[in-house]
């Protein structure tokens, strides 16, 4: 029933299209897979942009929640730790095969924590690029399901402004944030921002705060530009850990009894992140991008085994040199490399180790435009090595390549094809002894997409869609039976259709997408964790110029169990979310919004592992509020 509804809703949605003047959806600016900024229309790639005005109206308080509203990811959470992006269908190890970037710098770590998000604040967020199997050239190691680039706003070239913004919700959520800009002589610009953000949780033993402090700055050049950034961000959490079938009955809202572990923890992060472009001429350009960051991680937790410890820390240091020459109106080469020197040190209760991650890697991308036509050519080699205490030294030399050829057929649609072949090798937890079975020798995996797709403008419909295959061998996973990531010795499968709209009337927008995919794991098995099916349906109306009303929904379908590669449980059910939120500006700098989410108190699961009887469950929130307010100066 729950499908149909869903379905019915997208055919009422696709009904309404009606006459109306093309807007310049496809015009919208994009930092493609090339580093270099171009527009929709020119990516041969299905990308979804949300720009920073979409998830206000949509009621997204984190960089997670934005994400959910884009039908080519999954949003994975569980038990407190920050969230993972699963683009068509990485399964329990996406963290490690989806780059995730922050104005174009990795954030990724080299260990399994992946990355953080959850420490970026919503209000700093100009748009978000989602493109799925993209960035195999440019970034490499791990760009697998492809890339999300966030990218955030630049400071302001004004004296003095800046913002206050305070927001309460349900579960104890209290939020106050502040930033602040100016403008120094001509050319620095200069802004600071400072958050904090308390919440308990939905669950008893639950609670999420984070503190952070950033600044940015930007000094303008004759001929180019010099960005510099730092942020410090503090969270500290309780995970209340995994409940049986039986516990969920009885009181969704508990934290876990002996059956599980449960985690008390705090992580902190220091970040420093330097840009610099330089315009030699009007047809060379030179980048050069740095980055440090230091992250520690502590936790205690309690399980059956007995309590634990653990204490984390990761340094990660950066280097990106690349330069862009324009030999031809719409045509140009991009070649560059990048030096990556990362540690990572585990102190526990178990014992310490050590791993060290280096690489090195080089790149070069050929763009040719004749006529309507658009060829891309790149090639990327990169040079991996491990050391470590506890193993041999390691060493990877891995290879990805992009093809793809695009055809503008009219002024509003193109049709493009592509091919990727991209790596992905271990991190430094999954050759940490205590993260793997003893003498178990690691391999790279290496993955082949596929892909043909068209966009264009009908009347006043935006219209984009694709068809992908993807193929991957020695495909490294998390084996539920030993407990352990390994290689998969055969070879997965995914291969599925991305489809999406976006309708514009006067004052109301409409868009849906839906993504339909079809997994193959152990002889023909589903990879665990993968709804075949995901769409979003969004409405968002403006009454005048202060008033904004929106609607989104989620559908979810039904999928197997985490760790359930045999299939041989009984899938988890489908099920569907709805939001509302409304906004009111005063248009004198003071603006006022609320929502509510979940908002038919539907009863899910962010997470579910484990086969029938021994499966494990961790509860979703269930209906909650909030509102708040934002002052602009």
């Amino acid at each position: 029933m729950k499908k149909r509804f869903y379905i019915a809703g997208l055919v009422l949605a696709s009904s309404l299209a009606m006459g109306q003047e093309r807007v310049v959806k496809l015009e919208e600016s994009v930092i493609t897979s090339e580093n270099t900024e171009t527009t929709i229309a020119d990516i041969p790639k299905n990308v979804t942009v949300l720009t920073g005005e979409e998830i206000t109206q949509r009621g997204a308080k984190t960089v997670a929640e934005a994400l959910k509203l884009v039908s080519s990811v999954i949003v994975k959470e569980m038990g407190g730790a920050d969230a993972a992006f699963d683009i068509r269908g990485q399964g329990a190890t996406a963290k490690s095969n989806v780059i995730v970037l922050v104005d174009g710098a990795p954030i990724n770590s080299i260990d399994l924590s992946g990355y953080q998000t959850s420490n970026i604040p919503v209000d700093s967020i100009e748009r978000i690029e989602v493109i799925p199997s993209g960035g195999a050239v440019l970034y490499g190691d791990g760009a697998v399901g492809g890339t999300i680039n966030i990218v955030t706003k630049v400071p302001e070239d004004k004296k003095n402004y800046g913002s206050l913004n305070s927001e309460i919700g349900s579960y104890g959520l209290k939020k106050q944030q502040v930033t602040y800009g100016t403008k120094i002589g001509e050319k620095l610009l200069v802004e600071v921002d400072y958050l904090k953000r308390e919440k308990d949780g939905y669950r008893d033993y639950s609670k999420d705060d984070l503190e952070s402090f950033g600044i940015r700055s930007r000094y303008k050049l004759n001929d180019g530009e010099l960005k510099f950034k730092y942020n410090y961000s503090k969270n500290e959490f309780k995970a209340p850990g995994s409940l049986t079938k039986d516990e969920v009955n009885d009181d969704r809202e508990q934290s876990s009894s002996e059956s599980w572990r449960i985690y008390d923890g705090k992580t902190e992060k220091n970040n420093f992140v330097g840009d610099y472009i330089y315009n030699i001429n009007s047809d060379l350009e030179f980048k050069l991008l740095g980055t440090y960051t230091k992250d520690s991680y502590r936790n205690k937790s309690i399980s059956p085994y007995g309590k634990g410890t653990a204490d984390y820390k990761t340094e990660i240091l950066y280097l990106k040199p690349q330069l862009k020459y324009s030999y031809l109106d719409e045509s140009y080469i991009v070649f560059g490399g990048d030096v990556y020197d990362g540690e990572t040190k585990n102190y526990s209760s178990s014992g310490d180790s050590k791993v060290e991650k280096n690489s090195l890697g080089g790149f070069l991308i050929n763009s040719y435009t004749i006529d309507k036509f658009r060829f891309t050519q790149g090639y990327r080699r990169q040079n991996v090595e491990y050391k470590g205490k506890e193993f041999s030294r390691k060493k990877f030399n891995e290879d990805a390549v992009e093809l793809t050829g695009s055809y503008l057929y009219s002024d509003s649609g193109s049709t493009y094809i592509s091919y990727t072949k991209v790596f992905r090798t271990p991190n430094t937890d999954e050759l940490n002894p205590s993260y793997m079975e003893k003498n178990y020798e690691f391999v790279p995996q290496r993955t082949e997409t596929y892909e043909i797709g068209i966009k264009d403008f009908v009347g006043n419909t935006y219209v984009s869609t694709s068809v992908f295959y993807i193929e991957t061998k020695n495909e490294i996973y998390f084996d539920s039976y030993s407990y352990f990531n390994k290689n998969f010795e055969g070879t997965t499968k995914r291969k599925g259709i991305e489809f999406s709209l976006e309708h514009y009337f006067n004052k109301l927008t409409i868009s849906e997408s839906v993504t339909y995919m079809k997994t193959e794991f152990k002889e023909g098995k589903d990879i665990p964790g993968i709804p075949n099916i995901k769409g979003v349906l969004n409405f968002n109306y403006k009454f005048n110029e202060k008033l904004s009303f929106n609607n989104s929904w989620e559908y979810y379908g039904k999928a197997f169990a985490n760790g359930d590669e045999e299939n041989i449980g009984k899938k988890v059910d489908d099920y569907i979310l709805s939001g509302l939120s409304i906004g009111y500006d005063f248009q004198d700098g003071l603006v006022i919004n609320a929502g509510i989410n979940n908002l038919f108190n539907e009863k899910y699961y962010d997470y579910v592992g484990g086969v029938d009887s021994e499966r494990y469950y961790y509860p979703a929130q269930e209906r909650n509020y909030y509102i708040g307010f934002k002052y602009t100066f």
